[in-house]
């Protein structure tokens, strides 16, 4: 397990305290320090590499006994690189040019600095990257490679980019090699165009889909070739040390980023077929996070993760209170960082990296974040980091082979509808995103493991028994196929409204031109408004976007269970021949389930996650409860607190041991566990590691216990032999 802290933003701290600093880090249990190897502070002269710091900093880990992650921060450019190349800079939707300036929270470089589309800018940063991987590749105490740090590379750009000669050109290259010439591009777009320079990129929202659509896809695409390259110039030169990234949020929840189009910096599914792992950014405190939230964020990216089977990789946890310059924000206690920890190594994380050491000093972020930071806690934190950090010591094997059960549920994530939704309303609305996270977060609060399945990665999708699509209106062909033939199987699919409604490129289907829906058997009989609230409309939009109807609950009743689900946006009644009617209101048919070889697909004529994506509904919570146990997808342990507010667990393997990792929110408890007892594999006892302590397994019929105490706002780690 990599347990790490970042240290080093040049040039804070100062040389100074870097000696009794390391030292510090390793007493208090971290075992590796991150380094923000900036291109601005490093080539500050053109031509120049200046690595004395680094190489003192190399050094005084290696006496402390700490290993070094280099983070390689190659989009903070150099002071000189308009003056060198001054035709690097991005141009916005507008059709601005985009002033580079300081970023917000580092004092060496400009952002967003050359648009990397330009090939003198790229060779710059190709000889930054060789030149550091060159220097640093063959230390001893390198531990790896964090390549981007939260693939940025559009900060302050001030609006929408980048809309300059070298990227417009690269997109139209792009639909080439997509369409194969200007007449497929023609054929597909249902256009006219006589020549490639009639071609241009989508600017903002509220613009044709398939041109918003088109140019979204390429940015995304984009990214991905970017990481490619800096993975190709480190890796030629070091291929032997661990190569990752990490995003500021996950894919699924990357749509919320001011003046930047969704998945503008990557598909994490892209990514981890790349590197050799990856992951995100994590600030509870900050931001409020929820459990829900925080647990649904390292699931998906630790979903990315084992689609291609890589490392889940924590690049950023919050290690002190994030005080944002000027401002204050809640202590972090030290209780509450360890349950923040085991919760990310309960889903699967091979590496856990806080943000930072020491308080930061500059600019917004400043008198915030460290873990030896000023906030009251410091000494709480690091006797509990110092705890966690012996954990993984003494159970360093254990810990390293441990993988969380494949859940029995999944959830399915499309890019291509963030690209629709963002297409009309941009980021005024999250229909798309704000849809999924409400499916996620209610999993989470039942306690039920779960993976979120890419459109074109499906490895995954074999595992699960329960499907959901939440906002399904475009489904990829590829996509269909296999769920087609997964619930011809035997799986149980949950679709919601205008299920496959448009194509890749935004283009409607009327409903008997649906290839997915006709498959299904669902067929629309279209789309009824109810009475929407005038507060619900956004001034200068077209239209509602993502809003409950004024009008009753959608009605359901399922496997000797009932309830009503709030609508949003609309209500789609449904045609009733060949289906079971589970609920209908006086449009008709709401909710209809029909058998489809072996397995079953439900449709729910509304949006009901977008319907309560900023709230905890209980009837809500109920419906998902009751589709996943139909479709046989509870996991196979149950806990007697069910609240996944308070308590959050995941059962998984190591070695020859089955796993059972729990954290707390609530007051200390003695949760008990219930399985098959063939879960247990005849186990009579199991240990609980934290606590050195014995558990018993109680055996009464086919119905196997165990009684688990948990601190208050603490973790558990229970083993027995599988």
């Amino acid at each position: 397990m990599i347990f790490s802290t970042q240290y080093y933003r040049p040039p804070f701290p100062e040389q100074r305290f870097w000696a009794d600093d390391m030292r510090a880090i390793k007493a208090a249990g971290l075992n590796t320090v991150y380094l923000w190897a900036v291109w601005g502070w490093i080539e500050a002269e053109p031509g120049v590499f200046r690595w004395e710091d680094y190489d003192r900093l190399f050094a005084h880990a290696k006496a402390a006994g700490v290993g070094v992650i280099v983070n390689v921060i190659a989009e903070i450019h150099p002071f000189w690189i308009h003056r060198e190349i001054p035709d690097s800079h991005m141009v916005d939707h507008t059709g601005r040019t985009v002033p580079s300036q300081l970023r917000l929270e580092c004092n060496v470089g400009l952002t967003p600095g050359g648009c990397f589309d330009n090939p003198a800018v790229r060779a710059r940063m190709e000889r930054f990257l060789t030149e550091l991987a060159q220097r640093y590749g063959d230390a001893d105490n390198l531990v790896a490679w964090d390549l981007w740090n939260e693939t940025r590379w559009a900060v302050h750009a001030g609006g929408y980019v980048c809309f300059c000669p070298y990227t417009v050109a690269a997109y139209r290259s792009w639909l080439e090699r997509t369409y194969g010439s200007l007449e497929g591009l023609n054929a597909a777009w249902r256009r006219r165009y006589c020549s490639w320079d009639d071609v241009l990129p989508s600017r903002e929202a509220d613009r044709p889909y398939a041109d918003a659509i088109a140019f979204q896809t390429f940015l995304t695409w984009r990214s991905r070739e970017h990481m490619a390259f800096r993975h190709a110039m480190v890796h030629a030169q070091d291929a032997a040390h661990t190569i990752v990234a990490h995003a500021m949020s996950p894919a699924v929840f990357s749509n919320r980023y001011p003046d930047e189009q969704p998945l503008s910096r990557g598909n994490d599914w892209d990514y981890t077929e790349l590197l050799d792992g990856f992951g995100s950014s994590h600030f509870p405190k900050w931001f409020s996070t929820t459990t829900p939230e925080y647990c649904a964020r390292l699931e998906a990216s630790r979903s990315a993760a084992a689609a291609a089977g890589k490392l889940h990789w924590v690049g950023e946890l919050q290690g002190g209170s994030a005080r944002s310059g000027i401002e204050v924000r809640p202590a972090v206690p030290g209780t509450t960082q360890q349950r923040w920890v085991w919760t990310a190594v309960a889903r699967g994380a091979k590496a856990i990296n806080f943000w930072c050491w020491r308080d930061e000093v500059f600019a917004r972020e400043c008198a915030g974040f460290g873990i030896a930071g000023n906030d009251g806690c410091r000494e709480d934190r690091i006797e509990h980091m110092a705890r966690t950090g012996a954990l993984f010591e003494r159970h360093a094997e254990l810990i390293d082979a441990y993988e969380p059960d494949h859940g029995r549920v999944g959830v399915v994530f499309d890019p291509v509808n963030y690209y629709l939704d963002f297409a009309q309303y941009g980021q005024a609305n999250e229909q798309a995103a704000g849809s999924i996270a409400a499916y996620l977060h209610a999993l989470e609060r039942l306690q039920l493991p779960y993976e979120v399945i890419e459109a074109r990665r499906r490895a995954r999708l074999a595992g699960c028994r329960v499907v959901l699509m939440p906002w399904p209106l475009r489904v990829a062909p590829e996509l269909a196929a296999d769920l087609l033939t997964w619930v011809q199987a035997g799986g149980t699919l949950l679709v919601e409204s205008e299920v496959d409604a448009y194509d890749g490129l935004g283009f409607y289907r009327y409903p008997g031109e649906r290839p997915f829906a006709e498959a299904l058997g669902i067929r629309s009989l279209g789309r009824r408004t109810g009475h929407v609230p005038s507060s619900a409309y956004v001034p200068g939009r077209p239209g509602p976007s993502g809003v409950s109807l004024d009008v009753p609950g959608v009605p359901w009743s399922l496997g000797g269970a009932t309830g009503a689900l709030r609508p949003a946006t609309w209500i789609e009644p449904y045609a009733t021949d060949g289906v079971e009617v589970l609920g209908e209101g006086a449009e008709g048919a709401l909710v209809v389930r029909r058998a489809l070889g072996d397995g079953q697909v439900i449709a729910v004529g509304t949006f009901a996650g977008l319907a309560v994506q900023n709230e905890r509904s209980s009837p809500f919570e109920r419906f998902v409860a009751q589709v996943v146990e139909t479709g046989g997808g509870a996991p196979p342990l149950s806990c007697s607190d069910p609240d996944g507010e308070r308590v959050q667990w995941r059962l998984g393997r190591a070695l020859d041991q089955r796993v059972l990792i729990v954290t707390n929110a609530a007051e200390e408890q003695a949760l008990t566990f219930a399985g098959d007892v063939s879960l247990f594999a005849g186990a009579q006892d199991a240990q609980e590691l934290r606590a050195a302590t014995t558990v018993p397994i109680t055996v009464e019929g086919r119905r196997a216990t165990l009684v688990v105490r948990v601190p208050g706002d603490g973790y558990a780690v229970v083993c027995w032999a599988a």
